[in-house]
């Protein structure tokens, strides 16, 4: 069983390529918050795994709260996280550990996607940000088939304990959504209300409006807006990313926000 949470398709990516190799369950986090479902049963010998991006050193809290909820039987026979960033993870899986053991830890450097502040990659340069990363995705495929112990995460960078202590409550004090804008090239197609994993977005007017003082910042409705309408802190000028090796498709979460 592999649970996973994605706004451009990183995750996703990271978790096809395991459930191919293990033939285990895809089961997106946002789908189970939204439907209240926290309860699940393993067949016997089943293990359970969490690929999820790194926020500002930690995990989102969208998984924070997924995991605190989590009810799991039996044991599982192997856990594990994969965590994927832009740069480091820092101490993240130390969030996971909160509530779930892990057997393994592993940490891959994908396209970084923070267009409030960052300027993000080009579509070719994103591309060879990709190829880059798989050899160690295989290698992350094959010690879960293996179901391999111990940590794996070369991806942490120095001082990861003081890291994710310094700058995570940023994120987690932060996420506001006043600073979200729309502009005139909005066409109130609506898809940013049904990806939204937070529901925290509703069309009025014709136009969307953010309901709640604070979301996910995960920005799978900036990425995925169509004409690129909506904005946050310096987007307009840094750009989108959409994992361009994950199909995308419109509606709700189920359709892998990427």
């Amino acid at each position: 069983m592999i649970f996973y949470f994605t706004a451009t398709g990183n995750s996703k990516y990271i978790a096809d390529k395991i459930a191919a190799e293990t033939g285990d369950r895809l089961i997106n986090i946002a789908d189970c918050v939204q439907a209240v479902d926290f309860v699940f049963t393993l067949t016997d010998g089943e293990s359970v795994g969490f690929v999820v991006p790194v926020y500002w050193f930690g995990i989102p809290m969208i998984v924070a709260e997924f995991l605190q909820k989590l009810r799991i039987s039996p044991q599982p026979a192997h856990t594990y996280a994969v965590l994927n960033c832009g740069a480091t993870t820092a101490n993240a899986a130390r969030q996971i550990r909160q509530w779930l053991p892990l057997d393994a830890e592993f940490g891959v450097a994908m396209v970084d996607n923070y267009p409030a502040i960052y300027k993000l990659a080009s579509a070719e340069a994103a591309d060879q940000r990709l190829d880059k990363a798989e050899p160690a995705i295989a290698a992350i495929c094959g010690h879960i088939k293996n179901k391999s112990r111990g940590d794996f995460n070369d991806r942490k960078g120095p001082l990861p304990q003081f890291v994710s202590r310094a700058l995570y409550p940023v994120y987690k004090l932060g996420r506001k959504t006043r600073r979200f804008t729309v502009n005139q090239d909005c066409t109130g197609c609506g898809l940013c209300e049904k990806i939204c994993p937070r529901q925290a977005i509703a069309l009025e007017s014709g136009s969307p409006v953010w309901t709640a003082p604070r979301c996910e910042t995960c920005f799978a409705c900036l990425h995925r807006c169509p004409t690129q309408a909506i904005n946050y802190g310096r987007s307009a000028v840094n750009g989108r990313y959409l994992n361009p090796r994950v199909q995308h498709i419109s509606g709700g979460p189920s359709d892998d926000i990427g």
